[in-house]
């Protein structure tokens, strides 16, 4: 993933830096859940973990994060 500000790219990020692989750390939440009997709900939203830092925005900043073999996304702020 490369997170662009204003087009320029600000941070960098691999899914495989979290714990490996993202569904390491799915997997590793729902085992220590397991050791105190609670389990994670059909349909939670979980989210394994960041690919890069926050960035700080601004009015009129935008800001594209594209990531291979799925496209981009982009917001403005204004």
């Amino acid at each position: 993933m490369k997170l662009e500000k204003n087009g320029s790219v600000v941070e960098e990020g691999v899914g495989a830096a979290v714990l490996g692989h993202p569904a390491e750390p799915v997997a590793w939440l729902a085992n220590k859940l397991a050791e105190f009997g609670q389990s994670l709900a059909a349909g939670s939203v979980v989210i394994p973990g960041a690919l890069c830092r926050a960035v700080e925005v601004a009015a009129d900043d935008t800001i594209v994060a594209r990531y291979d073999h799925l496209g981009a996304v982009s917001v403005k702020f204004v």
